[in-house]
């Protein structure tokens, strides 16, 4: 779709649109192509699926194991002790 078709299908204008193109476009999300004066936009449809196993990521169901740390470190002060000069 040109910039002005997916504009079309919002209630914002058409600078908006091609602001937010513009940043999908550096994420890698769309890409176009040049059809006379036209951008044609399409979806990077690889790049999407990779946002969508991270975002289905966060659905799953998962609790929080707290790492274990050496007794030495575990044992240690968080904060260094300051020096006596």
């Amino acid at each position: 779709m040109s910039a002005g078709e997916i504009a079309g299908r919002f209630a914002h204008a058409w600078p908006t649109t091609t602001r937010h193109l513009r940043v999908l476009e550096h994420a890698g999300l769309v890409r176009y192509e040049r059809e006379g004066r036209r951008r044609v936009y399409r979806v990077e449809h690889a790049r999407l699926a990779l946002v969508g196993e991270w975002l289905a990521w966060f659905s799953e169901e998962r609790t929080w194991v707290e790492p274990s740390l050496p007794r030495s470190v575990a044992s240690a002060s968080r904060f260094p002790t300051p020096r006596r000069r």
